[in-house]
């Protein structure tokens, strides 16, 4: 379950870092939101060895 979630929110990050919406934010704020979601991937990833 949780393997099949991370490659979907990999493919998001990658989608909300290519598009046009990250122009108006402050570096700050993108970093932030990279932040949250890369660690969301990764206790993602990390889940699929525990379970």
């Amino acid at each position: 379950m949780f393997w099949s979630q991370a490659p979907e929110l990999f493919e998001q990050i990658v989608s909300w870092l290519d598009s046009d919406s990250i122009c108006g934010l402050e570096h700050s704020q993108r970093e932030s939101k990279l932040l949250d979601n890369g660690y969301e991937l990764l206790r993602r990833l990390l889940q699929t060895k525990i379970f």
